[in-house]
This record gives C-alpha cells, sequence and structure tokens, in this order.
C-alpha cells in the first residue's frame, strides 16, 4: 500500500498506513540509500517525535519494528545505530559461510561447542540413508561474523565414512576441505531446505538474540561420490540462522511459456 509524504515532511495523517509503518519506510529509505550510513548513530527517540511530529508510541513501534529486521542495533548507554550490512549468500551451489564474510569485510570464526561420536537417533538415520543406532560423528558448531553470532549449526556425519573427524582440529579448517583433504571425500551436490522459525531458549542463548526471535532453520543433506559412482548421504546438517542478519538470494531464470 503507497502513502505520501507532506511537503513539510510529515506523515501523511490522512493515509489509511498506520504512523509507525510510514515512519518506518522514511527511515528505512535513509538506511537504505546509505544518507545514514553503517555505524551512524540514530536520532534519539525524543528528537524524532519532534522531527515527524509523532507520539513516543509510534516511535517505540518504528524502532522495534526496524530493529527486528536487523537494520538498526541498540547499544545499552550509547543510543541506536545503524547496522551492518547483512550477510547474503546466493543459492547456486555449494557456498561457503567463510567466504560469504569475508566478502563483506568481515572476520569470520568458527566455535566448536560440541563434538563426538554417538548413535544415530532414527531421524537422522533416516537422512542419511543409515539403520537407527549407527554410529555418526556429531559436530556442532556457531558461527561468527566480527566476533557476532549469526549461525547455530549441528552437522552429523556417518563415521564408517570419517572415522576420527572427532578429533580433528578445526581451527581455520572448513568441514568440506577436512573432508576432502583428510578422508578423500568427493562432495556432488546437496539439497537445502529452508524455512521460518523463532529462536528457542538454547538457541537464543548462543545466537544472543531473545527466545522467540524470528530465525531461518536450514536443513542440507550433503551427497559425497560412492565406490559403486552413486550418490551416497555424508552430511545432514541442521542450522538456525538469524533472520536478522542474513539473507538468501537466488536469482530465476524465466520460464518457457510452454514450460508453465
Amino acid at each position: 500500500m503507497a502513502f505520501r509524504l507532506e511537503t513539510n515532511g510529515r506523515l501523511n495523517g490522512g493515509s489509511p498506513v498506520p504512523k509507525y509503518h510510514q515512519l518506518k519506510q522514511i527511515l528505512k529509505e535513509k538506511i537504505e540509500t546509505g544518507e545514514w550510513a553503517p555505524g551512524d548513530l540514530i536520532p534519539s527517540e525524543p528528537e524524532l517525535c519532534r522531527m515527524y511530529g509523532v507520539s513516543r508510541t509510534t516511535v517505540r513501534q518504528t524502532m522495534a519494528s526496524l530493529v527486528s529486521e536487523g537494520l538498526i542495533v541498540r547499544q545499552q548507554g550509547k543510543g541506536t545505530f545503524v547496522a551492518g550490512p547483512k550477510i547474503e549468500q546466493e543459492l547456486v551451489g555449494f557456498y561457503s559461510f567463510t567466504e560469504d564474510v569475508m566478502r563483506k569485510g568481515l572476520r569470520p570464526r568458527s566455535e566448536i561447542l560440541s563434538k563426538g561420536v554417538t548413535a544415530a537417533s532414527k531421524a537422522v538415520a533416516s537422512k542419511l540413508g543409515l539403520a537407527p543406532g549407527e554410529r555418526v560423528v556429531y559436530l556442532t558448531r556457531l558461527r561468527l561474523a566480527d566476533e557476532e553470532p549469526i549461525m547455530l549449526e549441528t552437522s552429523y556425519l556417518p563415521e564408517k565414512y570419517c572415522q576420527g573427524l572427532d578429533r580433528i582440529d578445526f581451527r581455520g579448517r572448513p568441514l568440506y576441505d577436512v573432508l576432502g583433504q583428510d578422508f578423500g571425500v568427493e562432495l556432488t551436490r546437496a539439497r537445502e531446505t529452508f524455512e521460518a522459525a523463532v529462536a528457542d531458549e538454547y538457541e537464543a542463548s548462543w545466537l544472543r538474540i531473545w527466545p522467540g526471535a524470528p530465525v531461518m532453520l536450514l536443513e542440507r543433506l550433503a551427497y559425497m561420490k560412492g565406490k559403486d559412482g552413486q550418490d551416497t548421504p555424508i552430511e545432514f546438517c541442521r542450522s538456525v540462522v538469524r533472520g536478522d542478519r542474513c539473507r538468501f538470494q537466488v536469482d530465476l531464470p524465466k520460464r518457457d511459456a510452454s514450460s508453465r
């Protein structure tokens, strides 16, 4: 729904669009056009009230919405600032969290929260084509960009294809590099699903967000080239990604009329 601003810069009081949403679009445009750059201090709530002739309640609704979208961040005792750019991942093939973060000029880091060998649950066994109870290596990592938590992920891999993986030092070594260099695993493809979710208390504590905050739930099943030449499941990964700090994009070629 469109809205227009009065010539004096105030919101259109006669518009059916709520004032907080009108104000949100104005501030959002300032951020997206670069008028307000990452790291800039945003005017205080009283200042925004005076600038746009709105109530404190309207400003607070606006700011809360911008925070939830990851466009601004609040710092206790300092104020509200324009957030850094979101980390983008293009869905055109295997992608690397490390490379995507570095392209943004940020410093990637992975923190190993837990790793070991365990019996596969029915759900994990089903994904990996194993019998329930077969041994799998699990690896839980917190992925960070400039020390800000971005993603919490757990990978499960059949131990029979990578014995000793749980004893590897992963500092500075991506998992897929380890699989290829140390175990001769040749990855062929992966299938990934995305769905909207909310963070539970455990996930929120690691990602430094509120329980119930919007996140994206990613599930990936990666395949390797088996001895028979067929694709064989090698990794099932479940990731919880902060919705305010990441976004995914894909190019969609136009389909021929005959295929519709």
